[in-house]
């Protein structure tokens, strides 16, 4: 009697040490997706418009694009941006705007195309963020869809 109760005890320790362990899993991978989509928003700024895309094929994309709005001096919010997505000097410059882009591939067949256009306008500064996940299917998947 002694050895089933034991064994019960064991048993839904196990059942809780791996609930717990699915949790902990489930819930930092929730604050990683959900850190990764709110990561073009400048600190203070306001948001003017923002908008999620989705198409499933020929390749699984994700597409964000975000406006705000900042008092925020040029300069500074030129490297927080350049910063956050490791950007790099400006690609393009056209009056008072600059665009900043950047592709890379985030692992395997994962890649991240970023870019960030920032604005000086006569009252604030203006930014446009788009980001697009892609992720490329294998040869052999693409054949079934």
């Amino acid at each position: 009697m002694a050895t089933q109760i034991s064994k019960r005890k064991l048993l839904a320790r196990i059942a809780l040490l791996t609930l717990m362990t699915c949790v902990l899993i489930w819930g930092g991978l929730g604050v990683v997706a959900w850190r990764t989509y709110h990561a073009g928003k400048y600190p203070n700024a306001t948001t003017v418009d923002t908008g999620d895309v989705w198409r499933a094929t020929p390749s699984l994309i994700f597409k964000r694009v975000e406006s705000y709005r900042s008092t925020d001096p040029f300069n500074r919010i030129y490297n927080w941006y350049s910063r956050q997505f490791d950007l790099g000097p400006e690609r393009f410059a056209n009056g008072n705007c600059l665009l900043m882009a950047r592709s890379s591939t985030l692992f395997g067949p994962l890649s991240l195309n970023a870019s960030v256009m920032v604005c000086n306008t006569t009252a604030d500064r203006m930014m446009f963020v788009t980001r697009t996940y892609t992720l490329r299917y294998p040869d052999w998947l693409r054949g079934w869809l």
